[in-house]
């Protein structure tokens, strides 16, 4: 707990207290789309604190709107609250991109893995998001991976963990090129990438840091994973200048260091 988690909590921390001087990017607010990974309470609050989005939005010193629900799918649909609507596809069109000076942020594909979808259609499906967005003004756009769903407690050694990883697979490289094509049409729109599944991969699953300060019920993040999140978003979003981000990787590999010569 002492090791991997804190020393990367070290590095983003100390990354975000210089300031970015000329790479600041100003946004006039975030509005967020996606499932219960970035709900705030439309549906309901799927963790122990504050979500990623209310964080990257203070962060960023702008209002959120979320407009995410909890257990929505990439398309219209809401099976896991019994609702016909609320899903990605009802959220963009319900509540368009009507502010061309926002950070937009996409994030979902969980439940569609929950339902037994296809992970190509669930990709496809968040394109076509993207392209409403981008139709209704949109221009900078945060779009997330998924973490693999094969490592969450609630499928990790369990019957279905090969299932659960093949499909995050599927789906995070059908995404990337969805997101690929989406900037080769679109020159003049910004496509921002949150590496969920790089963050949380670098913690070892069924560690006690893993299982317990990062899944609050076997599957959504708790505060301290939403923390992270943010900080990554941010740094996604807000270019670093390359020696920040040298010295964290230096403080990062340090530390590592240190940690092994204690073992010895």
């Amino acid at each position: 707990m002492k090791n991997r988690l804190l020393t990367v909590l070290l590095a983003l921390s100390l990354l975000l207290a210089f300031p970015v001087g000329s790479h600041a990017i100003t946004f006039s607010r975030l509005i967020a789309y996606g499932d219960s990974l970035s709900d705030n309470g439309n549906i309901g609050r799927f963790t122990d604190g504050a979500i990623w989005v209310e964080t990257l939005a203070a962060s960023l010193g702008i209002d959120l709107y979320d407009f995410a629900y909890g257990g929505a799918t990439t398309g219209y649909d809401n099976p896991a609250a019994g609702l016909p609507d609320t899903g990605l596809q009802w959220q963009v069109e319900t509540f368009p991109a009507s502010d061309d000076d926002a950070l937009f942020s996409v994030w979902a594909g969980g439940n569609d893995f929950l339902q037994r979808r296809s992970p190509f259609l669930a990709a496809v499906n968040i394109g076509a998001a993207l392209e409403t967005l981008y139709t209704d003004g949109a221009r900078d756009i945060l779009v997330g991976n998924l973490p693999d769903i094969g490592t969450t407690p609630a499928f990790f050694s369990g019957p279905n963990e090969a299932a659960a990883t093949g499909w995050t697979m599927l789906f995070n490289d059908s995404l990337e090129a969805v997101l690929a094509g989406f900037e080769d049409r679109y020159d003049d729109a910004t496509l921002y990438r949150l590496d969920a599944y790089g963050l949380f991969a670098a913690f070892t699953p069924g560690t006690p840091e893993w299982a317990e300060l990062f899944w609050v019920d076997g599957f959504h993040p708790s505060s301290t994973g939403h923390q992270l999140l943010a900080d990554t978003a941010y740094c996604a979003v807000v270019p670093e200048p390359p020696t920040l981000l040298l010295i964290g990787a230096s403080l990062v590999g340090l530390a590592a260091f240190r940690g092994l010569r204690r073992r010895r």
